[in-house]
């Protein structure tokens, strides 16, 4: 009877332990990719100063985003992205921006290594 109860209670672990991890708001569906920068860039609201940063889209809730991330790994940007299908895998990855009428270059896409999607940032 012990070992029934004991079966029982592992087999009640295993199954609420995947579904507890379910429930996260946040989920990653990219890989991070590192990005050097050497002029300033435009991120939805926030300019990020020439340095080190990390790029990843992820499902936050319902919806879809590009959070940027430091070198101390705080996130420092976060902006809606929307998954557009490329014709061909993304041999290295690279950020696409465009210039504002002032001069400063503002993030429009991130395509990621390996993926066959591009990540366009959505204007609010």
């Amino acid at each position: 009877m012990i070992r029934m109860l004991s079966i029982a209670c592992a087999l009640a672990i295993f199954v609420a332990v995947p579904a507890s991890a379910a429930d996260q708001t946040e989920k990653a569906m990219s890989p991070k990719s590192d990005f050097t920068l050497s002029q300033p860039l435009v991120v939805g609201a926030t300019t990020l100063t020439p340095g080190e940063y990390k790029f990843q889209c992820k499902m936050i809730g319902d919806k879809e985003y590009l959070v940027v991330t430091g070198a101390d790994g705080k996130e420092v940007a976060r902006v809606p992205c929307q998954p557009e299908e490329l014709t061909a895998k993304v041999q290295t990855s690279d950020f696409r921006y465009s210039k504002r009428g002032d001069g400063v270059a503002e993030l429009t896409a991130v395509r990621i290594k390996g993926e066959k999607v591009a990540h366009r940032v959505v204007s609010e």
